[in-house]
């Protein structure tokens, strides 16, 4: 094999992981920006300063659209971050221009909606100068928010011309699509604070009617000498001179006692207030005898008969005094508001319950879209680091070299999986499984991710528990509730496993939501380990919330373990106490009278073929490496770089095509569109639809249906070839 041509392709390779760990690096630095900081400016900057960083180039900024009009927002170059100025503090702009809708480079970014690469400034007619700076290559990007309106244009410069490639273009599309978000989501956020903040006035000047309101029946009061009976509240009657209470029947009613019963426990002495109140009643009550309040009001818990504890507001004053001001008689009401306490608990959990759901389906937004990205490039890292093994010896370090570009590119394919899975955007298959051969089959793995001082055991019960479920998504979810509890014994201990069957009802475990009954199949991870406080347990779900040291988790473990039972239509319930250890259970709906899927495919080489095969991919790397591979294979190839390009060529050899391999979303023609045009020249043409989008994008009605053939990337080679090779030896309908 020609060295030369090996030592360029681990170079390009090098360079394309370098490139991914970048893009990687600049997103996350978008990702953590905080969208609640009343200042935009200052968020885009921190934007920009994270771009720069990754990126090689000497100027950015970012032009926003008012009306037709892109107005200078905020510019950053090197001279800032070398001077290591504040967000805050950089006053001045990069470039001081703006430009009409069609005028200049950045005006046709916006009139065409797509991407203007200026590669040399000094013979592009489109490009304006600007005076001051030395610009030789530019590129300006629109800004799109959700649903396709263009929001502004993103510009970056470099002195050299021709500096700027393909990586580039890609890299700033994706960022500008995730930074149209930000900027939407930024401005959703400061009108609901305004929105808020109006309302809180609103609700201050109500609260204060309601305060007059309350003085004037106080005012009122005063004038009675008894509250009436047959109100919905308590009356109660205190002598301060020899203790006895006068109760009402409404007051012994709220309590659940009979009048006599009740005036008995306050005559005896029985204390029915609740340990953790008492003492601020007294206090409240004191006060009000030594005349520092003019009445006083207070809400506290009391017993019932049977025990339980309910809420009461209770309002008094004193009413009698002697000759020396002594106090002699107080009277006052007494209403049950533990409905209104309910109510006003149960609203902010939904609250709290709303605002995590928006926090994890912005997260997830931000994920599909980093993690298609990711599948484009790593289709071409895995597919060549295929041919490199498949064309070096068997004994060639060359080949060990290719061994571990493709283990870590298939680790990366897993990190892309996660995100998909985080986000429920990946396309699991679904499929019977037997829990507890999927355990054993797994046992051996598991053991081997703990330590020798932590012992391993399974107990699995002895009936089929069939479920349905993505056996790969399974393993993963058990793979980090193991490492969980390894990571949470650092002095030994016991992990272990064990399965059954258990009737659930929704009323028996609230957190499971409404209507969610009927006979689970329970999966239960359990290690003797430090445990969690209550706090911890409520957060361990939460995205990038992390216990261990920094640089030792990213906190997206058990994430993405809910978001896969969440897909898998399961429940997860956690109990843990600091210093006893942490129980995890996961339930799935138990599949009566089908037996498991144990037994999965065995991978096979690449296969064959001599047909002809025309390939619509508007990605240039995965295009040629599809061509590489089927020829590769013994296939004949023709290859368009879009939906209209492959139109024209099938209508040119339409007689010798056997197979159509189009990606789903391409430029001026997508997929699905060329395919039906084909498809009413040939009716009995064959088509394997393949795409890195993922699988909401996929369902909808611009994408495929269940119907046609589909592969999603990135995919190993010898399971597309031997996807293609089915296909074409189908028999014809």
């Amino acid at each position: 094999m020609d060295s030369c041509l090996t030592d360029r392709a681990f170079t390009e390779l090098n360079d394309q992981i370098i490139n991914l760990l970048d893009s990687f690096s600049a997103l996350s630095m978008l990702s953590s920006l905080d969208i609640r900081y009343p200042n935009l400016d200052t968020i885009l900057r921190k934007a920009l300063r994270g771009l720069m960083e990754n990126m090689d180039m000497e100027r950015c900024s970012i032009f926003l659209l008012q009306k037709d009009q892109l107005v200078n927002c905020v510019g950053l170059d090197w001279d800032d971050i070398l001077l290591g100025a504040a967000e805050e503090s950089v006053s001045r702009h990069s470039v001081s221009l703006d430009a009409s809708i069609g005028e200049g480079i950045m005006g046709l970014a916006v009139q065409t909606k797509t991407l203007q690469h200026c590669r040399d400034c000094s013979s592009d007619e489109r490009f304006k100068a600007v005076p001051g700076h030395a610009i030789g290559s530019l590129i300006s990007v629109p800004i799109f928010q959700p649903g396709g309106e263009i929001l502004g244009v993103l510009n970056v410069s470099h002195p050299r011309a021709l500096f700027f490639t393909e990586w580039h273009e890609r890299l700033l599309v994706v960022y500008c699509n995730c930074l149209g978000q930000l900027i939407i989501n930024h401005r959703l956020v400061t009108q609901m604070d305004r929105e808020i903040e109006k309302r809180t006035s609103l609700l201050m000047r109500t609260l204060e009617e309601v305060r007059t309101v309350e003085k004037g029946l106080r005012e009122s009061e005063e004038q009675l000498n008894l509250v009436l009976e047959g109100s919905n509240d308590g009356f109660w009657d205190w002598s301060l001179v020899n203790r006895e209470v006068r109760l009402s029947h409404r007051w012994a009613g709220i309590l659940g006692y009979t009048l006599p019963e009740v005036n008995q426990r306050f005559q005896d002495g029985i204390e029915l207030i609740h340990p953790e109140d008492a003492p601020a009643v007294r206090a409240m009550i004191a006060k009000h005898l030594e005349g520092s309040l003019p009445h006083y009001s207070f809400e506290y818990r009391m017993q019932t008969r049977n025990g339980e504890w309910k809420w009461i507001m209770d309002r008094g004053k004193v009413v009698e005094w002697d000759d020396l001001g002594k106090p002699l008689r107080m009277t006052g009401t007494t209403s049950d508001v533990s409905d209104r306490r309910w109510a006003e608990e149960e609203k902010q959990r939904l609250e709290n319950q709303l605002n995590h759901s928006q926090k994890m389906e912005a997260i997830g937004q931000l994920a599909g879209g980093v993690a298609h990205e990711f599948n484009n490039i790593m289709t071409a890292i895995i597919g060549y680091g295929h041919l490199m093994v498949m064309k070096t010896e068997e004994h060639s370090p060359l080949r060990h070299f290719a061994a571990q570009i493709l283990t870590s590119a298939e680790r990366a394919s897993a990190l892309t999986r996660s995100l998909l899975t985080f986000s429920r955007k990946q396309i699991s298959n679904p499929h019977h499984v037997n829990v507890n051969e999927a355990i054993e089959k797994m046992g051996k793995l598991m053991s081997r991710l703990i330590r020798e001082d932590i012992e391993f055991r399974t107990e699995l019960a002895d009936s089929e528990l069939i479920i349905l479920a993505d056996d790969g998504q399974l393993e993963q979810v058990l793979m980090n509730l193991v490492t969980n509890a390894r990571d949470a014994m650092p002095s030994g201990g016991l992990v272990f496993i064990s399965t059954g069957l258990e009737e659930l009802r929704a009323e028996s475990i609230p957190t499971f939501g409404p209507g969610k009954t009927g006979t689970f199949v329970r999966i239960s991870v359990i290690d003797s380990g430090i445990g969690m406080d209550e706090i911890t347990r409520e957060k361990i779900f939460e995205p990038f919330f992390t216990t261990k040291e920094p640089g030792k988790g990213t906190g997206l473990g058990l994430a993405i373990v809910y978001g896969i039972i969440k897909q898998q239509n399961g429940f997860i319930r956690v109990s843990s106490k600091q210093g006893e250890g942490t129980e995890v259970s996961l339930y799935f709906p138990l599949v009566q009278g089908v037996e498991g899927q144990t037994d999965a495919a065995s991978s096979s080489p690449m296969k064959t073929g001599t047909e002809t095969i025309l390939i619509a991919e508007d990605d240039h790397d995965l295009r040629r490496l599809n061509r590489e591979l089927f020829e590769e294979c013994g296939y004949c190839v023709l290859e368009a770089a879009n939906g209209k390009e492959a139109l024209e060529l099938f209508l040119k050899y339409q007689d010798v095509i056997d197979l159509l391999v189009f990606d789903v979303i391409m430029p001026k023609m997508n997929g699905k569109e060329v395919f039906e045009e084909i498809r009413t020249l040939r009716p009995d043409i064959r088509v394997l639809f393949t795409s890195g989008y993922t699988g909401d994008i996929l369902n909808s009605s611009s994408g495929i249906g269940s119907e046609f053939d589909f592969i999603a990337k990135p995919q190993p080679p010898d399971e597309f070839m031997g996807k293609v090779r089915e296909i074409l030896d189908r028999p014809r309908v």
